[in-house]
């Protein structure tokens, strides 16, 4: 990791751009929640439908509640850090106490990556909007150049770190009951916390 690609990077996002970003599993396009022009230009990159969220990035020194979650039924697989930064967690929201840039939503999809050059740019934004860098319907691409072939328009800021293994988060719904996997990705094998595996 450098220093000069997580100081570039969060400047680009500070600044209301899009970033084009590392995590854990896949290369994710990334804009700061309070940044509307940004986020809309991410629905275009990836000609996502405008009825369909986007994940938040959560830094590692935040808990989940910090942005209105309600955590009790995954707290135990949240404590799991070596299982939880390949998880999308579907948390249900508090209304009186989540921020204004979850508007309407009733719930969100909570990642908290463990990867050391995400987590230093979240240090440095606070939470993000964020999805995987792949036009709508098509699987994730591996490399930077693949990704920004298939894009619609370019990332403000591209933080290449070489290829990624290509694998999606695994995502589970903690707002249904019981919880329920939505879609099994790089984490394969839940059955200690009853959700079962791939």
């Amino acid at each position: 990791m450098t220093d000069y690609r997580v100081r570039e990077t969060a400047a680009a996002l500070i600044r209301g751009g899009v970033a084009l970003v590392p995590t854990d599993t896949v290369y994710g396009l990334a804009a700061r929640p309070d940044m509307i022009g940004a986020i809309m230009r991410i629905f275009r990159m990836k000609k996502r439908p405008q009825q369909m969220t986007l994940q938040v990035l959560l830094p590692n020194c935040m808990n989940v509640e910090a942005i209105g979650a309600v955590s009790d039924a995954a707290a135990a697989l949240l404590a799991r850090q070596d299982l939880a930064a390949g998880i999308t967690f579907i948390l249900p929201l508090n209304a009186d106490s989540k921020p204004d840039w979850l508007g309407e939503r009733s719930e969100a999809g909570i990642r908290i990556p463990g990867d050391p050059r995400i987590q230093a740019v979240l240090a440095a934004t606070g939470p993000l909007f964020a999805t995987s860098a792949n036009v709508h319907g098509h699987p994730p691409g591996r490399t930077c150049d693949e990704i920004l072939a298939q894009l619609d328009g370019a990332p403000d800021a591209v933080w290449d770190a070489g290829p990624l293994g290509g694998t999606a988060s695994t995502i589970v719904n903690f707002n249904a009951t019981p919880p329920e996997v939505i879609r099994w990705g790089v984490v394969e094998d839940l059955t200690e916390f009853g959700l079962g595996h791939a």
